[in-house]
């Protein structure tokens, strides 16, 4: 049972306390660099015990998808409107939106299910969050270290 009542200043600085260090999870050796980049991206923008062996394959699927999608936007980037008066052009340009889509659908989809995305945020759990953890220290923790 639980002590009643504000805690003395000793029984606080004797109190233990386990600090875990998490470690992140490692990038697959078989990613290209621009894949292995968007993997370090993606696990340092969350907390270090946010994914786990079993979100390997989605992160990897999910860094493929952007790798992809930023190619064709490349190639989108360097297609020249003067290209579109023709059929060829056209047809080729139209592929190119198709693709861009597609790969954008299924990293969306995948950044949903890996909970990456600000959606996948609930915003009263953050704002319960925010409002726990005071912003000044009480009175009286000045003291203690």
């Amino acid at each position: 049972m639980a002590q009643r009542g504000r805690k003395s200043t000793g029984s606080m600085a004797t109190k233990k306390v386990n600090i875990g260090i998490a470690s992140r999870i490692n990038t697959p050796l078989h990613l290209s660099d621009a894949e292995v980049s968007v993997w370090v991206e993606v696990v340092n923008d969350q907390p270090a015990n946010a994914f786990t062996a079993t979100h390997a394959p989605l992160l990897e699927l999910y860094c493929r998808h952007i790798v992809q999608a930023r190619i064709i936007a490349d190639e989108l980037l360097s297609f020249e409107h003067a290209w579109l008066s023709d059929d060829d052009g056209l047809k080729r340009y139209d592929t190119l939106l198709r693709m861009t889509e597609r790969e954008s659908r299924s990293a969306s989809s995948l950044a949903t299910r890996l909970r990456i995305t600000r959606q996948a945020i609930d915003q009263q759990t953050v704002a319960r969050t925010i409002s726990n953890n005071p912003k000044t220290r009480k009175p009286w923790e000045i003291g203690l270290v």
